[in-house]
């Protein structure tokens, strides 16, 4: 009987079989439900996927503490408070830096990267989406010289708490600074500033993260503040590929146009578009009115016709395969799962739930420059309260007379500040090896950071004081008085404001002249020779100006 038994007994091996089946089965059992729960989550609960309260910092420039003690004469003279969208402070010390005790022994020591803070989370419950379009052909040519732009630039503004979309486009020609860099840029520039002005206008999506993301910080400032986290970066080839992918799209053409490198024309009217046809209307550079806003108007028409093709065929769900289709010309820090509940959620949303809208401004050119659109600022205000529900403030460095203060001195001043931290550095690469400096040179030393602070101070004081001014004047952006209806108070004030712009110029000539006096001793007791006070060419190809030399044509 025993010996049955025995015989009857699972064997060990084919137990720990048994045990591992179960195992497995368990572990199924348990990624079936939680599989289930993220199905239901992306179907019913598309927020919930998406977690981030607020867009991740991007490092500035790295502070130097200055190389030695730094001694003041009363009063103490003190490093500004960096203010917004003007250049940035944080190539010199910081107030509270430390410094070296003696005259070449100790290193200085060098604070952590500065960072560009993070706007704060949007009050409303909103999910903020940059979407651009990047001028680039698959072949690798772009339509911008040598580098790709983001020319197309669109946020899409979800509101989960009364389930509407706002879909907000901002002028690519928009002048404006990019968080983290000095200089003076295009909007759609910023992208290749992240960059590095790299040249290629294609690689993987990680490659190019630092651009669409340096993109979707520079959009948060021009919107208040709010949190962009999230992008989709498509370039030509992607856009044809989807249009296609979707079987065309019957479009009312507002305007005559041709089918992107084709000869094929279409008329005004209803006309069936494929890829290339939809690619050539929202590449017209102006509408019948001239203005490029007419172009940004096409290209928010157009997302919602895309929008409400996909809804009415019920093909909404299929938008995560058509981004598949487009193979490498789609960028994104979104995940599948992300995209397919935002592709779900849209199958639920009506077409009169979507409103469009558009940041715009004046187009003007200042001394052969490049065309640069200047922001409407009370409409920038209205836009961001009406989205958003929070009150922005101006932005002073956004108009024409900035521009022009900046050609007559500020880019000058930016010029010697540039030359200052050359030297600055040399001394710390000295210093670093283990160099030992005379008091002769400490004292210069001292006598220049002094003379780069003064000179900061200026610039920040004439940034500050005229761009409250110019906000408070904008009819002073019209050239001539005689034509266009200046009152007797318009022409009393714009008197006394040139007089101002020329008292702050020459408190920067001023200042410009002590710095390069102390800079120069300085460099000559180092032996260094790597300096330049005069601007070379044009200013956006200067790198002491422009930090990143982005080509625009």
């Amino acid at each position: 009987m025993e010996t049955q038994q025995r015989e009857n007994a699972p064997r060990p091996k084919q137990k720990r079989k048994r045990i591992a089946l179960w195992i497995i089965l368990g572990l199924v059992c348990i990624g079936l439900v939680f599989g289930i729960r993220h199905v239901i989550r992306i179907l019913t609960q598309p927020a919930s996927l998406f977690t981030e309260a607020a867009a991740t910092a991007i490092p500035g420039p790295t502070l130097l503490a200055p190389a030695f003690p730094i001694v003041t004469p009363a009063p103490t003279v003190e490093a500004p408070a960096p203010s917004s969208l003007i250049v940035p402070k944080e190539t010199s010390a910081p107030k509270d830096a430390p410094a070296a005790t003696d005259g070449g022994d100790s290193p200085a020591t060098t604070p952590a990267p500065a960072v560009t803070a993070a706007p704060t989370a949007t009050p409303r419950d909103t999910l903020n989406i940059m979407l651009m379009g990047i001028d680039a052909y698959e072949n690798g040519r772009t339509t911008s010289g040598s580098m790709p732009h983001t020319d197309v630039m669109m946020v899409i503004a979800i509101h989960f708490d009364d389930n509407t979309v706002d879909l907000i486009t901002l002028p690519r020609d928009t002048m404006t600074t990019a968080p983290g860099y000095y200089g003076y840029y295009k909007l759609n520039g910023v992208f290749n500033v992240g960059l590095g002005g790299w040249k290629r206008p294609k690689g993987k999506s990680d490659e190019l993260a630092d651009g669409f993301l340096l993109t979707c910080r520079a959009a948060e400032e021009w919107l208040g503040g709010i949190s962009i986290p999230y992008y989709y970066g498509v370039d030509f080839q992607a856009v044809i590929d989807i249009v296609d992918a979707i079987g065309g799209i019957d479009y009312d053409v507002d305007q005559p146009f041709h089918a992107h490198n084709s000869n094929r024309g279409y008329g005004k009217g209803m006309r069936h578009l494929d890829g290339d046809a939809v690619l050539g209307y929202l590449r017209i550079r102006h509408g019948a009115d001239g203005l490029d806003s007419s172009r940004t108007a096409r290209q928010r028409r157009m997302m919602v016709a895309i929008f409400k093709k996909l809804k009415n065929e019920g093909k909404l769900s299929q938008i995560p395969s058509l981004i598949m289709a487009a193979n490498s010309g789609v960028y994104t820090n979104t995940t599948l799962s992300q995209t397919t509940a935002l592709a779900n959620y849209a199958a639920n949303l009506e077409g009169e739930n979507i409103r469009t809208r558009a940041m715009f401004g004046e187009i003007g050119t200042i001394e052969y420059d490049w065309r640069y659109v200047y922001v409407d600022q009370q409409n920038r205000i209205d836009l961001i309260r009406e989205v958003f529900g929070i009150e922005a403030e101006p932005v002073g460095t956004c108009t024409r007379q900035y521009e022009r203060f900046l050609h007559r001195a500020g880019f000058s001043a930016m010029k010697y500040m540039r030359q200052a931290e050359k030297v600055f550095a040399r001394v710390q690469e000295m210093k670093d090896a283990g160099k030992t400096f005379t008091e002769e040179q400490i004292a210069l030393y001292s006598e220049c950071y002094l003379a780069y602070v003064a000179l900061r101070d200026s610039f920040d004081k004439a940034t500050d004081t005229l761009t409250a001014r110019y906000i408070a004047a904008p009819w002073r952006e019209k050239k001539n008085p005689h034509r266009t209806g200046w009152t007797e108070e318009n022409i009393a004030e714009d008197r006394e404001l040139t007089a101002l712009e020329q008292e702050l110029k020459q408190d920067l000539v001023s200042h410009q002249a002590s710095l390069k006096n102390a800079v120069t001793r300085l460099a000559d007791s180092i032996n260094f020779r790597k300096l330049s006070w005069s601007i070379s060419g044009n200013w956006y190809d200067d790198p002491d100006v422009n930090q990143v030399i982005v080509a625009f044509g």
